[in-house]
């Protein structure tokens, strides 16, 4: 059975995570009657906290770092928001730092941790090779979200990208379509995951290697508007865009329908994330959900363990559950 987490107390005390924390920390500031209920469900749960956060401050920092390409994806944002939520019920501060995908700076931000300025490492899209990556997990605390690399010793947790992209494809070709584009991004991890899981759909299918188009850029609009541009010079034309992501996804509906075409009774698209963007879209876009605020929060509980009892580390990777979100960008039944 799984241990019990401070939400899981919240949700059975009929409080707050916030009040769990302050009642766990013997704050003043709670009622009588709050901390009752906070006590009956810990002792109903069996809840036991890892360790105190005033305990760890003795000989700790307090901070935890979290490095990313970027920070303007919708995902990483959420993920991160888990984060940094979950370190701060266990007393910790997080930083984040964008690296632009600059090898060299990320190396840089590592050492702090390696210097001890910081007690743990959220790594979101990491630069450097997976074997260094295995190596400083060996060494030090440091735990991967969305973007995993092939480290058995860095514990990660994201979704199957790969199944997730199989999913949607699926769903594209089951409405109908049947001459199939892809708008990637080879550079990422995830994406060549994503793009193995549109290969295969396709060739379960049985479409043709002249049926399945696939233009490799980045997960960002105007990369979605500029390759989205190239697939309409095609005779013939795509009848569905599977793009790496929803911001990808709002750049291709805004060429296709700029163009004169209408989606998705001309060209079906389809988006990955569920991020705001997919509900901005018009019309509204077919995507993959991820759990990233969760993704976020499991993270950091690996992270904790890591930091406070190194030989219960969590090894290799968790992934969560993602779910196919139908909406109006492609042909068939929209689910909100």
């Amino acid at each position: 059975m799984a241990r019990a987490t401070v939400q899981d107390v919240a949700k059975t005390a009929g409080v707050s995570v916030g009040t769990v924390s302050r009642v766990l920390n013997g704050s003043a500031a709670v009622s009588a009657s709050s901390k009752e209920k906070v006590t009956g469900a810990i002792r109903q749960l069996n809840y036991r906290p890892l360790a105190s956060a005033r305990d760890l401050r003795r000989d700790r920092t307090m901070r935890i770092l979290a490095l990313a390409k970027n920070l303007d994806s919708p995902i990483i944002s959420e993920a991160f928001r888990g984060v940094g939520d979950a370190a701060a019920l266990s007393g910790y501060v997080s930083l984040i730092a964008p690296t632009a995908g600059d090898l060299e700076r990320e190396q840089q931000l590592v050492d702090i941790l390696r210097n001890g300025s910081v007690d743990g490492l959220v790594m979101f899209s990491p630069t450097m090779p997976d074997d260094d990556i295995e190596a400083l997990a060996t060494q030090l605390s440091v735990v991967q979200v969305c973007e995993i690399a092939d480290s058995e010793a860095a514990f990660g947790v994201s979704i199957d990208d790969r199944q997730a992209a199989f999913d949607i494809t699926r769903h594209l070709i089951e409405t109908g379509s049947r001459r199939l584009a892809m708008i990637g991004h080879r550079a990422a991890r995830s994406g060549r995951l994503r793009e193995e899981g549109f290969r295969e759909a396709t060739a379960k299918a049985a479409l043709l290697p002249e049926q399945t188009l696939f233009a490799d850029g980045d997960f960002d609009f105007h990369a979605g508007r500029r390759l989205t541009r190239e697939l309409l010079k095609m005779d013939p034309l795509p009848d569905a865009v599977f793009c790496g992501s929803d911001t990808v996804a709002a750049g291709c509906v805004r060429e296709i329908t700029g163009a004169g075409f209408r989606v998705p009774e001309d060209i079906a698209v389809a988006g990955f994330d569920d991020s705001i963007q997919a509900e901005m879209c018009v019309p509204e876009l077919t995507t993959i959900r991820q759990p990233a605020y969760e993704m976020g929060r499991l993270a950091f509980e690996a992270l904790f363990e890591r930091m406070t009892e190194p030989g219960a580390s969590r090894r290799g990777r968790t992934f969560l559950p993602h779910e196919l979100v139908v909406r109006d960008s492609t042909k068939g039944e929209a689910k909100a």
